[in-house]
């Protein structure tokens, strides 16, 4: 299942939802699949993950931009993008879980018909990765390669597909 063009679910085997918290409401907004936290200092929010972050009070940010009629309200019109982060000042949902399988996929800038560019976006390294690899946060929004006995070990690289770019991570919390 997928959430944008760079993060999706393979496996919902043991997931957990940890309930809607709001994103910020004002600077940058939280791409889909990020590592985020409980912003403790704000009830009710959540923050992107410091580079880090223990596990527990964090996981993976998931935004549904689809409603009943299929236009989201935080959006000016159906045509707004980018559809690949979570609104500013809108309820995300974290999530994580043991076991949880998802998948990230770096992508470039593309030119839509109408002539508009969805931006490119990296959640991961875009090299020096291999099958049982680490992720942690970065503490910028996404993740980096985790430096195994250092760094909280968010998720564990299974599979890397060098032709699509799709890599492959199970949770370990």
């Amino acid at each position: 299942m997928s959430y944008s063009r760079n993060f999706g679910f393979r496996s919902f085997e043991n997931i957990v939802r940890n309930g809607r918290f709001r994103s910020p409401k004002t600077g940058t907004a939280i791409l889909i699949g990020a590592p985020v936290i409980i912003d403790t200092a704000t009830p009710g929010f959540l923050k992107p993950a410091t580079a880090g972050a223990a596990l527990g009070l964090g996981g993976i940010a998931v935004f549904e931009h689809i409603q009943a009629k299929g236009v989201d309200t935080a959006l000016t019109t159906s045509s707004d993008s980018p559809f690949n982060a979570v609104p500013l000042g809108q309820y995300a949902q974290i999530v994580h879980g043991p076991g949880a399988k998802v998948w990230f996929k770096n992508t470039a800038d593309k030119t839509l018909y109408d002539g508009r560019v969805q931006t490119g976006v990296s959640l991961i390294p875009a090299s020096g990765l291999a099958v049982g690899d680490g992720l942690t946060p970065d503490g910028a929004g996404k993740f980096k390669k985790a430096t195994i006995g250092t760094d909280p070990v968010w998720l564990f690289i299974e599979q890397i597909n060098a032709t699509t770019g799709l890599v492959e991570a199970r949770f370990t919390f």
